[in-house]
């Protein structure tokens, strides 16, 4: 189908126009350079603030004269055609590691509040999905309250909602695991030194991501054996399903629908639903594919293998430049660390403990709570340890971590363990330490 442009100023243009050229560089806006739809008025106002006029494809939306709706809404960015991998590049994504204070809120300081949050959040997740599968309608105040929420906690400790996520039971995945994925986004994005309207911007994109599977059946999301092609291919519609939700809001901003919208790209163009390449997919939604894929991986989940989060972390290391961009695996791995806070893990010595902080100095010696000695059982009081310090009055050298391990094979209580952690006892512990 051949292209008609049409040149029209921005005070004229029209939800439901497919722009597909600007009057300057698509690599000085932060719109797809691919053409997009425009679904809603906040991306008019979004093209106003940047443009004096662009050029609109009238056969594939409206044009000017044409108030009448597009029969079928379709994608922001254009699907991949034969051959065409690359036909630009969107504009470098510039890591600023010394963004936020390195100095943290303690944990023993931020848990308390942190682990109140999350039982916040989980409920307001779980009344959100469920108002929309009664056919209520999204309350994107809500989704934005809670996106500020994670942030500012993540920015005081990032490594806090990350502990409590991490060890907490994970049999809700369809609930859950838009909550954890945006947590992980939250400090992927503040170790990347992305600011903070931006950062509450992707950790509401990330937490609206799927929002198109309350579209889909109950039945198809918990089947536990693999898809049929064809249950695969309405299982992935959750996607522009999700698009199209969102864009009814005329307040949501742009980069949360190209969230929606990317985050099952994958950097050799095997993603869907539309096969981009590289940097044809935003960064925000490269960051959105990272995060989504590493919680999916470690949690339990109607079908596939739970993965531990050292054995996902080693899985996405062999991934850099085929599914995800080398320079983000890397970044990410340094974020959240080989052996994230909540990971359980096996010391030298024998002990089995929990990981409190992500110590990227010393990546085996972090901060741990011990839950078993080095014979196996199980203390009735958790015990803190920096294993990067040396104990007091000695010059022996703490355990460091030799590996993962899986929480369902040791029969842990992981209830016992967060109200220990949260007791007095542990606290006041802690504020000795």
């Amino acid at each position: 189908m051949s292209i008609e442009k049409e040149k029209i100023s921005v005070k004229f243009l029209k939800v439901g126009m497919y722009v597909c050229k600007l009057d300057r560089s698509w690599l000085d806006t932060p719109f797809p350079f691919q053409g997009f739809y425009i679904r809603s008025n906040n991306e008019i106002n979004d093209l106003k603030a940047f443009c004096e006029f662009v050029y609109i494809d009238v056969v594939k939306g409206k044009s000017l004269s044409n108030d009448t709706e597009i029969s079928k809404p379709s994608p922001l960015l254009r699907k991949k055609t034969e051959g065409n991998k690359y036909r630009g590049r969107i504009k470098p994504f510039v890591v600023k590691h010394n963004y936020y204070p390195e100095i943290l809120k303690p944990i023993k300081k931020e848990f308390g509040p942190a682990h109140t949050l999350m039982l916040d959040l989980n409920s307001a997740i779980e009344e959100t999905s469920f108002n929309l599968r009664v056919g209520k309608g999204l309350n994107i105040k809500k989704t934005k309250q809670i996106a500020s929420q994670v942030v500012n906690s993540v920015i005081r400790n990032p490594n806090t909602l990350v502990w409590i996520t991490q060890l907490q039971e994970k049999g809700q995945y369809i609930y859950g695991h838009s909550l954890r994925s945006a947590i992980l986004a939250a400090v992927f994005g503040r170790h990347l030194g992305v600011k903070e309207d931006q950062l509450e911007v992707l950790v509401a994109g990330v937490l609206l991501a799927d929002i198109g599977k309350t579209k889909l059946s109950r039945k198809l999301l918990n089947k536990d054996t693999e898809l049929t092609a064809e249950e695969r291919k309405i299982f992935e519609s959750h996607v522009e399903l999700g698009v199209e939700m969102l864009a009814k809001d005329n307040t949501l901003d742009h980069n949360i629908l190209t969230i929606a919208e990317t985050h099952h790209e994958r950097f050799d163009g095997s993603g869907y639903p539309y096969g981009l390449v590289g940097d044809e997919i935003p960064a925000m939604g490269q960051i959105a594919g990272i995060v989504d894929t590493f919680d999916a991986m470690t949690s339990k989940k109607p079908y596939g293998a739970v993965y531990t989060s050292s054995h996902a972390m080693e899985w996405l290391f062999k991934q850099r430049n085929k599914l995800f961009s080398a320079k983000l695996v890397d970044e990410f791995i340094q974020a959240i660390g080989l052996y994230p806070a909540g990971s359980i893990v096996q010391l030298s010595d024998g002990a089995t403990g929990v990981v409190l902080s992500h110590n990227k100095a010393k990546r085996l010696k972090p901060e741990v709570l011990l839950i078993k000695d080095n014979n196996g059982q199980t203390l009735v009081k958790p015990k803190f340890i920096d294993l990067s310090k040396k104990a007091v009055f000695s010059n022996k050298e703490r355990p460091c971590i030799t590996g993962a391990m899986n929480p369902d094979a040791l029969n842990i209580d992981v209830d016992h363990i967060i109200n220990s952690f949260n007791g007095r006892n542990i606290v006041s512990k802690l504020m000795t330490a």
